[in-house]
């Protein structure tokens, strides 16, 4: 126990009436919201791993509703603090979401006969909504109208392709899909141009121009 709370201290807080009142309507829900806040904040500090914030029990001694109002929400409030703590995260602690995602590989863009000379890279990511592929290839000539840049991930034998976005360029460009990365290890990059919505054009046009492998196929 902290110095600055001895015994003696506790003993006279405890036998105070006013620490076991009714806590008042809508307490709990305010007291949760304040730990979680305080446990986000702490999971998202860059400067150190995420961790629980540390109570100062001096610091609270005069907030009196707060143990009988910890004897209602004890069970909303550790459920809330699992799910912070199971939250994928970042190696410096953050929360992984849209906005911080979180790293699983990275590999190289190699450019083909239609893009020679030409070399890029990839970061996948993943979040709740899926797979982010960010990419990083400069060199490509921008294209614009109805002609565009689109990526795919691809399965080993070629008989799975996934859309993962149309780009002007490609210099930092970032593609989403929503399917496994393991049955779809394979990322291309296309030229394209527009098509009506049932023509065969739809398709993949086979005029790869960057491609690169998440691992190695079979």
């Amino acid at each position: 126990m902290s110095a600055d709370f001895d015994e003696a201290e506790l003993a006279l807080l405890l036998v105070d009436p006013a620490l076991w009142s009714e806590p008042s309507q809508g307490l709990a829900d305010l007291v949760v919201a304040a730990v979680v806040a305080e446990v986000v904040a702490a999971a998202a500090a860059a400067s150190a791993p995420a961790k629980a914030p540390v109570v100062d029990l001096h610091q609270w001694r005069n907030r009196r509703w707060l143990a009988p109002a910890g004897a209602a929400i004890g069970g909303a409030a550790a459920a809330a603090l699992l799910t912070v703590a199971l939250t994928p995260r970042h190696d410096d602690g953050a929360v992984s979401s849209a906005a911080n995602p979180a790293l699983i590989a990275s590999l190289a863009l190699t450019g083909t006969g239609l893009a020679t000379g030409v070399q890029g890279s990839a970061d996948v990511s993943v979040v709740p909504s899926g797979v982010q592929i960010r990419i990083r290839a400069p060199g490509l000539p921008r294209r614009e109208g109805d002609e565009f840049y689109e990526g795919w991930l691809k399965s080993c034998d070629s008989t799975r392709l996934v859309p993962i976005g149309t780009f002007h360029e490609l210099a930092d460009a970032t593609g989403w899909a929503g399917v496994s990365i393991d049955k779809h290890p394979i990322v291309t990059i296309t030229r394209e141009s527009v098509a009506g919505p049932k023509d065969v054009a739809q398709g993949s046009s086979g005029e790869v121009v960057l491609s690169g492998k998440l691992a190695p196929c079979p």
